[in-house]
């Protein structure tokens, strides 16, 4: 039973990243991204880590939900047409994340199975402290990114071609009579 809900969490984590990685529309690429985070979740409850898999799904799922929010309304509509795509770039892409996922996923299929070593579980307050004490540089860096990643979006959404096109219409309209036909 725990090497099919590996097998289904490693799957929906593969299938979310390849969605993320090659959707056109922002919004589908979100939830490419929801789905590998899921799929990660669910990836922990075979190991033993049953905490680490809820605050998986209540703090990235919830972060994802709220980027989509975000995505939607900063985002130049869709309707606008979008360039075409380099198909050297993609082929090089695809080139790279064999290189990468193939020796991954043969050294995760080379474990043993799951459960053969006794490993003790941790305790929420044991959990708690390190994550308070020994890991809170990479929760701060974390945040920070988060931040940066947040204000890039409205830069990004700030520079619409349609922003760009109506301060040149208000100026045609505002000319004196004289100065057209001058």
């Amino acid at each position: 039973m725990n090497e099919y809900l590996f097998i289904m969490g490693m799957v929906a984590a593969l299938f979310g990243g390849v969605v993320a990685a090659i959707a056109r529309n922002l919004f589908h690429a979100a939830l490419g991204l929801a789905l590998t985070l899921a799929g990660t979740a669910v990836l922990f409850i075979p190991l033993g880590g049953e905490l680490i898999s809820v605050i998986q799904i209540l703090v990235y799922l919830g972060a994802v939900a709220i980027s989509i929010l975000f995505i939607l309304m900063l985002s130049p509509p869709f309707y606008l047409k979008r360039g075409q795509r380099n198909v050297l770039k993609l082929i090089v892409s695809v080139i790279i994340t064999g290189i990468v996922a193939v020796p991954l996923m043969s050294a995760a299929m080379s474990v043993n199975a799951v459960g053969e070593r006794a490993y003790s579980v941790p305790t929420v307050q044991q959990i708690g402290r390190v994550l308070l004490t020994d890991f809170v540089f990479p929760f701060e860096i974390m945040s920070v990114l988060l931040t940066v990643a947040i204000i890039g979006a409205i830069v990004i959404a700030r520079d619409l071609p349609e922003d760009k096109q109506a301060p040149q219409a208000q100026a045609v309209e505002t000319k004196r009579p004289e100065e057209v036909h001058a």
